[in-house]
């Protein structure tokens, strides 16, 4: 029979290994410790299936109830002199904090930490003091997403593989991992493309008048609004026998059209034609029919709009653009309702908080005594420091509360 073998905390690879059904437990070990990288010595090994340790490696893969290419995990069993010395051992500084059963322990052997725990959590308390790491697992897998779809997944492989509800499940899984790690990538390499965007207007002239104008080489031809002509003194020069409808994201009524009028940017005169609309939100939008006949060139790396290699006029900050066209408080309800942007927003926040944390580490207002307590666990500084803020300095409460995130299961090979 074939039996597959990931470790807990450490490589994401499956090992799948080929033994005889009626061979021992710990001839399973012997064999997971020849053929794997794991680093684990047979007899400093402990075997997990369907979350339960398999305590008797006198008993046979069979009499264990294995089926054919079963997911079994392991990880490295303290050894007895680790265990005689019992609760008042304190944590290895290089203690896998990732390890589910190293981090149960760990809380299980220091009482300070295990208080920061009852208080926040009295169920899981319960389940530690107990010693049920079965029940352990399942307050931590209940708070955590990912760690919940990879059981899913686990569970979804001992059900029939040709069942197409399985099939889409499964498939709805991997593609919402693919999903998240895409967007961590993308927070941890690109975090600019969570960034707000200020749209391009320029100021301009109308008849004298002062107008914020839109530009958008998208938009086929230049617009103005009837409120904004009408403010500009130049309704009386529509003509009407232009009108008709305007199609892009939705439909405008064109009252009709200006054939000429002249703009004035940065005290130089250009002709432009407009057509004029009922209702539109922004005063003027210069289209391409404008862009294109004065020759102008957007050049976003000095933020301006260059026009017939002659005039330059800077780009609006956002302090400066029209209320409608500012980005904060004006998304539409939908869009703030959109769970997947409120998600993209929360990891853009965070990454600028791990920023913020590693500008101001060296002159941090913690003490180096509660940073050293967390970073000794094997976390960052940043980490450490960020967590500290979230637990106003209690270094006990932060070290707990990292472990608890930097959990993770073994993801079944696919």
């Amino acid at each position: 029979m074939h039996i597959s073998v990931a470790k807990f905390g450490g490589s994401e690879n499956v090992l799948t290994v080929e033994i005889a059904s009626d061979l021992l437990l710990k001839d399973l070990k012997a064999v997971i410790e020849a053929e794997s990288d794991f680093g684990i010595k047979a007899e400093d090994m402990s075997l997990f299936y369907e979350g339960k340790v398999l305590q008797d490696d006198n008993k046979t893969l069979e009499q264990c109830k294995f089926n054919d290419y079963d997911l079994v995990t392991c990880q490295r069993t303290r050894s007895a002199d680790g265990l005689n010395q019992g609760a008042n051992m304190a944590p290895r500084q290089n203690a896998n904090s990732r390890d589910p059963r190293q981090l149960f322990e760990m809380l299980r052997s220091n009482p300070e930490m295990f208080q920061q725990v009852r208080q926040s959590s009295p169920q899981l308390a319960d389940a530690i003091q107990r010693g049920d790491f079965d029940t352990f697992m399942q307050h931590v897998t209940a708070q955590s997403p990912e760690m919940q779809q990879r059981m899913e997944l686990e569970r979804l492989a001992t059900l029939d593989p040709f069942d197409p509800e399985v099939q889409r499940r499964i498939h709805d899984i991997i593609n919402m991992q693919n999903v998240q790690e895409n967007m961590e990538h993308a927070v941890e390499h690109a975090p600019e493309v969570f960034g707000h965007v200020v749209m391009l207007y320029i100021n301009c002239k109308v008849n004298g008048h002062v107008v914020k104008a839109f530009v958008d080489s998208g938009a086929q031809m230049t617009i103005m609004s009837q409120a904004c002509a009408e403010r500009c003194g130049i309704m009386r020069l529509v003509d009407r026998r232009f009108s008709g409808i305007a199609k892009g994201v939705g439909t405008q009524k064109i009252l009709g059209r200006i054939h000429l009028a002249q703009l004035e940017i940065e005290k130089h005169y250009f002709a432009t034609s407009l057509s004029v609309l009922e209702d539109q939100p922004m005063d003027m939008l210069l289209g391409l029919d404008m862009l294109r006949r004065h020759q102008c060139v957007l050049d976003l790396h000095k933020n301006v709009l260059r026009i017939a290699n002659a005039v330059e006029t800077s780009f609006l900050s956002e302090s400066d653009l029209p209320t409608h066209a500012k980005l904060s408080g004006n998304l539409p309800d939908d869009i703030e309702d959109n769970e997947l942007i409120k998600s993209a927003d929360n990891h853009h926040q965070q990454n600028r908080s791990e920023q913020t944390a590693t500008t101001s580490s060296t002159s941090s207002t913690f003490s180096e005594d509660s940073i050293k307590h967390i970073t000794k666990s094997g976390f960052t500084r940043e980490q450490a420091i960020d967590e500290l803020k979230t637990t106003n300095g209690d270094a006990t409460r932060a070290l707990v509360s990292l472990m608890t995130k930097s959990l993770s299961m073994p993801k079944r090979k696919r």
